[in-house]
């Protein structure tokens, strides 16, 4: 188990071609699941530092990505960049309704930054799949896949490269 992860490491790239800098962030627009918590909240601090148009904080629970928005706005002091959409990864008609709004209201995207999951202790079903591969799988592909058409129309309208990212867990990795 530890030498695949670590040949996994070492197959990695060892320079990022995407670096999140005012020249290439500068004027766009991000959507950031899960921004929250954890890395999609630092996520969305870091980017709201680099002239952004705007950052959405996708999150099931609105009342905490609002809590995450003004703990960002006090840390960065960057005001009217970010804004708090709702979105459960859990419900297909949520994923869509979003992915539609997003389509209509947003005239670019640039970044689509998939890092909400979780880890449940409990068995439930979501979706007629259990829970956490709704969220986790299905329903971050099936916002990727609706969003998709908009990044291309951003790439070609903007003559930029817009960017899909996945953040998944080390931890799948160590499992056998």
């Amino acid at each position: 188990m530890a030498t695949a992860f670590r040949q996994f490491v070492t197959e990695q790239r060892k320079e990022l071609p995407i670096l999140a800098t005012t020249k290439n962030c500068g004027g766009g627009v991000f959507i950031v699941t899960g921004a929250n918590v954890g890395l999609g909240f630092e996520t969305v601090k870091h980017l709201v530092q680099l002239k952004p148009l705007k950052v959405i904080l996708a999150c099931r629970n609105t009342e905490a990505g609002q809590r995450a928005k003004q703990d960002i706005q006090a840390a960065t002091n960057c005001l009217g960049v970010a804004e708090v959409w709702s979105l459960d990864l859990a419900s297909y008609a949520s994923v869509k309704a979003f992915a539609g709004r997003a389509s209509k209201e947003l005239g670019r995207i640039d970044g689509l930054i998939e890092s909400a999951g979780v880890a449940l202790d409990k068995w439930s079903l979501s979706e007629g799949h259990e829970t956490s591969v709704t969220i986790n799988i299905v329903g971050n592909f099936l916002l990727a896949v609706l969003l998709l058409p908009k990044l291309m129309a951003t790439a070609k309208q903007f003559n930029v490269v817009p960017h899909l990212v996945l953040v998944t867990s080390g931890v799948a990795f160590a499992l056998d």
